[in-house]
C-alpha cells in the first residue's frame, strides 16, 4: 500500500516536471502552402521559444552530420531537402526565439500528415502541430499514338557557323580592342595635327607665286621701311620675296643659296627675255646694303622694287596673265 502511493506521488511529480519543461519550449512550424506538385519544394518557417541555458537537438539533421547540418526524412516519402542556419534572437528574461528555414520535398503522391518539427533535450522531446500536405503528381501524356520518326531537316548556315569558335565565342571583346586600338591612334594623330578643328579645317586654296609675290610687294611698299630709315630690314624683305617666287615659280631652292648661287640658277633656268638681270641687280644691291653697310639714294630704293616688280611681271605664267586680263576686261 505504502509502495503503491510512493509511486503515483513519484509519477505526479515526472507529469509535474514534463509539464513544466514542455510549457517552456514552445516549437511553432508553418508551411508556406499545402497544394505541392511531386518533387518540388516547399518551405516550412520554423519557430522555437526557449530558455537561454538549455541546448536543443534538431532531430531534421543527421546524427553523424550534425555540425553541417545535413537534413533527413520527416516521414516515409517526405524528407527535408535543407535546412538554414539558425538566428538566434535574445528575447530577455533568459528566454530566446530560434528561428529556422526548412525546404521539404515530397516524392509520393497523395495526402500525407507530418507529426510536426521535432526537437530534443536529454530525455524531453518537443514537437510542432502536426500539419498537413496533398502532394499532385504531373499531368502524363495520354496520347497513346506512336509516332514514327521525323526526316531529317537540313538547317541554314549563318556567319557565325563558320568562323572559328575562338572568333565566334569572344568577338565583341575583339572588337571592343580593336576600337580602344583604333581610338588611342586617333587620338595620337588628332594631337600630332593641332586637333579635331585643325583637322576638319578645310584646306585652304594655294595661292599662286606671282599673286602671292604681288602681295607682298604690296605689303613692303606700304610698311615704307626706307623712309624710317630701315633700310637694311627693306632689303632683306625685298631678296626674300624675290627668293620665295623663284622656288614657287621654277622650284629653284633661293633660301638655301647665295647670291651667286641664284644668279646661275636664274640664268639656267629663267628665259633671256624675262631680263634676269633685273634680278641680279637687286639680289647685289641688297648685299651692299646688308653687309657692306651701304646706304642707298632714295631712287636707288625705288629702282630697285620697280625691278622686283618688273621681274616679276616678265616671268609671270601666261595662264595667270590671261586669266588676269579676262578679269579685267569683264569689268
Amino acid at each position: 500500500m505504502i509502495m503503491t502511493c510512493i509511486k503515483r506521488i513519484t509519477s505526479g511529480i515526472a507529469a509535474l516536471i514534463a509539464v513544466s519543461v514542455s510549457a517552456q519550449v514552445q516549437v511553432t512550424a508553418t508551411i508556406d502552402s499545402v497544394d505541392v506538385l511531386q518533387g518540388r519544394l516547399r518551405q516550412v518557417d520554423v519557430e522555437v521559444v526557449q530558455p537561454e541555458s538549455m541546448t536543443l537537438k534538431w532531430l531534421t539533421d543527421r546524427e553523424e552530420e550534425v555540425k553541417s547540418q545535413v537534413p533527413v526524412e520527416l516521414l516515409s516519402g517526405v524528407e527535408v531537402n535543407s535546412a538554414s542556419a539558425i538566428d538566434t534572437v535574445r528575447l530577455g528574461a533568459g528566454r530566446i526565439q530560434l528561428n529556422r528555414t526548412l525546404l521539404i520535398q515530397p516524392w509520393d503522391s497523395g495526402e500525407f500528415v507530418v507529426p510536426g518539427i521535432a526537437l530534443t533535450a536529454g530525455q524531453d522531446t518537443f514537437r510542432s502541430s502536426p500539419f498537413a500536405i496533398k502532394v499532385y503528381t504531373a499531368d502524363i501524356d495520354t496520347m497513346m499514338t506512336i509516332h514514327s520518326w521525323g526526316p531529317a531537316v537540313s538547317q541554314p548556315r549563318g556567319f557565325f557557323d563558320w568562323v572559328p569558335d575562338w572568333i565566334a565565342d569572344y568577338w565583341a571583346a575583339y572588337l571592343i580592342g580593336l576600337l580602344l586600338i583604333g581610338g588611342a591612334i586617333a587620338a595620337y594623330v588628332l594631337k600630332r595635327k593641332g586637333g579635331l578643328r585643325e583637322v576638319l579645317k578645310p584646306e585652304e586654296k594655294p595661292i599662286p607665286p606671282y599673286e602671292k609675290a604681288m602681295q607682298q610687294l604690296e605689303i613692303l611698299k606700304q610698311r615704307q621701311l626706307c623712309e624710317k630709315g630701315q633700310e637694311k630690314t627693306y632689303y632683306t624683305e625685298l631678296t626674300e620675296i624675290l627668293r620665295q617666287y623663284l622656288e614657287g615659280r621654277f622650284g629653284i631652292n633661293a633660301m638655301e643659296m647665295t647670291t651667286p648661287q641664284i644668279k646661275r640658277a636664274v640664268r639656267a633656268t629663267v628665259p633671256a627675255d624675262a631680263a634676269p638681270g633685273l634680278m641680279n641687280e637687286v639680289l647685289e644691291m641688297a648685299d651692299y646694303v646688308k653687309f657692306a653697310k651701304l646706304r642707298p639714294l632714295p631712287e636707288d630704293n625705288v629702282r630697285a622694287f620697280n625691278q622686283a616688280m618688273t621681274f616679276i611681271e616678265n616671268t609671270r605664267p601666261a595662264a595667270e596673265a590671261a586669266d588676269s586680263e579676262g578679269k579685267e576686261g569683264k569689268r
